[in-house]
């Protein structure tokens, strides 16, 4: 582990076994934790996530196990409020738009990574598409994501068990090893990315990215910043990353990052930036629409 390993200029010139590089430099990006740190770069930032990402893995599958945010209903425990309906909202309308912009692109498969219930599965993608496969990385909630879906729309997805970064890994599980076999019009990664550690942010979107199909895409939905966090290193509030710990008063690992973080990562992954929606839901999500 030694941070993000951006793509290479050609597909030929790829090494797994070395380091990568880009022509273009991390963006200058700072940012804080929830234990007081500061981290004055990126690079500082990489450095912590290599030193302690297995303890990191393993708080967020205890933190999830636990039931997660908790609350009243299984999407509450996904999502920390009852705020879904404007989410779902707004997602129909991305895709609605997304359909509009490109007529040609199939609606026939989708795939839903770190599917958690299936939350979007039920409300927005199997509203749009006809076969729907769930990837999610806690055995509990895919398997409650049966329960919660119905006999019905069960019937139209498929289940995997798997971590999004280790899906075309030697070891994955038959299963996911057949996922990655797949090939879907649109992948979906909502409010997931930030469970990830950089370097594996890329792993999962270039293995998800190589299982589109001809003009698919894969559509990413993360949280900002909040505008009143501070910033680690003199940035200002909103553009700095914001570091949640498993010793921290959430228990559990998470980034939230800012929109130019995000898309250098998005650039490390060969991905670009087909269309961009930012401040929705709320005022505190992006959503992106990447293309290879």
């Amino acid at each position: 582990y030694s941070g993000p390993r951006p793509a290479q200029p050609t597909a030929a010139a790829a090494d797994a076994a070395a380091p990568a590089t880009r022509r273009e430099p991390p963006p200058l990006i700072s940012g804080s934790d929830d234990a007081g740190r500061s981290y004055a770069s990126l690079e500082t930032l990489w450095t912590e996530q290599a030193r302690h990402h297995r303890e990191y893995y393993a708080a967020n599958e205890r933190w999830w196990d636990e039931d997660g945010y908790g609350g009243g209903s299984d999407e509450e425990a996904m999502i920390g409020d009852g705020g879904s309906e404007e989410d779902i909202e707004h997602s129909l309308r991305l895709l609605d738009g997304l359909k509009a912009r490109r007529p040609a692109l199939a609606f026939g498969s989708a795939l839903d990574g770190g599917s958690g219930v299936g939350r979007v599965t039920k409300h927005v993608l199997l509203r749009r598409f006809e076969r729907v496969c769930l990837v999610e990385p806690c055995a509990r909630w895919l398997k409650q994501s049966r329960r919660y879906l119905g006999n019905k729309r069960a019937g139209k997805c498929a289940f995997v068990h798997a971590r999004l970064e280790e899906l075309e890994a030697p070891s994955a599980r038959p299963a996911a090893a057949a996922a990655a076999a797949q090939l879907f019009d649109l992948v979906w990664v909502q409010w997931t990315l930030q469970y990830l550690v950089d370097a594996h942010v890329v792993v999962a979107l270039r293995s998800l990215a190589s299982r589109l199909s001809a003009g698919g895409v894969l559509v990413v939905k993360e949280n900002k910043p909040c505008a009143a966090g501070g910033g680690g290193g003199g940035a200002a509030p909103g553009l700095a990353f914001r570091v949640d710990t498993p010793s921290g008063p959430h228990g559990r690992y998470d980034v939230t990052r800012p929109d130019e973080h995000h898309e250098w990562l998005f650039a490390c992954a060969g991905l670009e930036v087909e269309h961009a929606e930012s401040g929705c839901v709320g005022g505190e999500v992006t959503a992106w629409v990447l293309v290879r």
